[in-house]
């Protein structure tokens, strides 16, 4: 095995990580047109069901592009369904955090979202 094969080009790494924030950030924010919808908030919010569309969403969009976040840094010579998973967990995670970072810090909300958390905490001091 050729030690060099796992020597880390920062560059790319750079350029990979980048690419992953901006497609989390962009997933997040087309997500939210579905996740921030009344209808969405009031019936399936607590669902738990961001969490898999957001990686089935991620993981075909790094399949169209064959953005294989790993083959990438590790300087493989093909793509694989393994890389494919992780790099669509990453982003997926990425765009989960985003949205706390939206909602939770910067209070960025919609009105329905806002609507619901209103409702619960009224619910809780009942």
């Amino acid at each position: 095995m050729d030690p060099s094969q796992f020597r880390i080009d920062w560059e790319v790494l750079t350029e990979v990580l980048i690419s992953i924030i901006v497609l989390a950030f962009f997933i997040e924010r087309a997500l939210s047109v579905v996740f921030e919808h009344r209808w969405f908030v009031e019936k399936l919010g607590q669902s738990g069901l961001k969490e898999p569309i957001a990686f089935l969403v991620s993981l075909a969009i790094v399949r169209y592009w064959n953005f294989d976040a790993l083959g990438i840094v590790f300087h493989a010579d093909v793509t694989t369904w393994w890389g494919y998973l992780v790099t669509a967990a990453i982003i997926a995670g990425g765009s989960k955090a985003s949205i706390k970072l939206f909602h939770d810090l910067l209070q960025v909300k919609s009105n329905a979202v806002r609507e619901v958390a209103t409702k619960s905490s009224v619910r809780k001091k009942d």
